[in-house]
């Protein structure tokens, strides 16, 4: 009797464990889920943007050189063809005194190039009475087909000489006359002036400073009512129009103050934007104006706030959080579940929005998905709650 106990003891043990297997193996897996919804899928993309006054202009550097003269202070009121700052143009002017020299050197060689273009002009004289009187002996019989080659070699050689000593002088003066214009040009842009009546909003340079082609000097406003000017990445661009509504949102200390805008004007071109981490983007400008004012703040020309753009929406369609949705091998899928199972759907999606994406072919309203496809213990046929 003892040794029959003894041997049921390990069978019991197996029967409990085998048991623990079953359990486990039949035992749902928690998962999180949503449903299938008719929504609106929107897609937005949010920008810094600036507080200007209708009317308002950036002053930028078109030449490289130390401010020489500031004469206006922020808040000043400036009338147009008024003279803001002056950059050194010392380098400029040693340039120009070269070119100058230069041009008046080409000038002088121009007169021993004449002599020289005078003599190869002869030779093209000579070398196509030669030619022609060649050319006539042979129709007789009396010149060869070997001096008719000649003469015709002769002849073409003097013409290339001519037409190279021509383009020669005639290819530097013009070289030598259009940096001279450039540097000239240049020259008139060191004087910086106004090109309206404005006031003053930001001075950026003082005297002394050093300034680059492109670096920013003023801020001239004009008097106009406050608008946004963005700059919108070109990627997010197709589907924005002048008109289309937008969000200008204004940071301050107590909370965030967000307000109506209207797309008042798109830039014609792209420009290369520097972004904050360094980064060359394609970005458009896009002008805002506010069509309601936001409650509790004073709007300043020059404060920074965020605008909000639609760049994509899909109005009453079927859609399913982003999370819930996986690709591979270029297919979208999705799990969903079937009388209490977990069962992967391939499905055809549309616009993604910000949290929401469009599913177009695939699911049908109703339908709960798993909003983590990524679990590791979720295969196709488990039991899920």
């Amino acid at each position: 009797m003892k040794k029959w106990k003894k041997r049921l003891i390990p069978g019991a043990v197996i029967l409990v464990i085998a048991a623990a297997i079953g359990a486990s193996m039949f035992k749902a897996l928690d998962v999180e889920t949503a449903v299938v919804k008719r929504v609106d899928v929107v897609a937005t993309a949010t920008e810094k943007g600036k507080i200007i006054n209708r009317g308002t202009s950036d002053i930028y550097s078109e030449v490289r050189g130390k401010v020489k003269a500031v004469y206006v202070d922020e808040g000043g009121r400036v009338e147009k063809g008024a003279l803001l700052a002056v950059i050194d143009t010392e380098d400029i002017d040693t340039q120009i005194a070269q070119l100058a020299g230069e041009l008046k050197s080409i000038g002088g060689l121009s007169r021993a190039g004449a002599d020289q273009i005078k003599q190869l002009s002869v030779a093209v004289s000579l070398a196509q009475s030669a030619y022609e009187r060649i050319k006539t002996l042979y129709a007789e019989g009396a010149a060869t087909k070997a001096e008719l080659d000649q003469a015709k070699a002769e002849l073409d050689s003097s013409g290339a000489a001519l037409e190279a000593a021509r383009n020669q002088y005639q290819g530097q003066k013009e070289s030598l006359t259009a940096q001279l214009d450039r540097l000239k040009s240049q020259r008139e842009k060191a004087s910086i002036i106004a090109d309206g009546t404005q006031t003053v909003l930001v001075k950026k340079v003082k005297t002394g400073d050093f300034v680059e082609p492109g670096a920013l000097l003023f801020t001239l406003g004009g008097t106009g009512e406050p608008e946004t000017e963005t700059y919108v990445n070109s990627k997010d661009m197709a589907n924005i129009r002048q008109g289309d509504t937008v969000t200008v949102t204004f940071k301050t200390p107590a909370r965030d103050v967000g307000t109506r805008g209207r797309i008042a004007r798109i830039a014609p071109v792209a420009e290369e934007i520097l972004s904050s981490l360094g980064i060359l983007e394609s970005k458009i400008k896009v002008t805002v104006e506010l069509a309601e004012e936001p409650g509790g703040v004073t709007i300043i020309p020059g404060t920074s706030v965020d605008v909000t753009i639609v760049t994509q929406q899909a109005r009453n369609v079927l859609a399913v959080p982003k999370e819930a949705v996986f690709t591979d091998k270029g297919q979208d899928f999705i799990w969903t579940v079937k009388n209490g199972k977990a069962a992967l759907m391939k499905i055809e999606t549309g616009v993604e929005g910000d949290d929401l994406i469009e599913v177009k072919k695939g699911l049908a309203e109703g339908v709960p998905v798993i909003l983590d496809p990524h679990l590791q213990e979720l295969k196709e046929g488990i039991k899920v709650k």
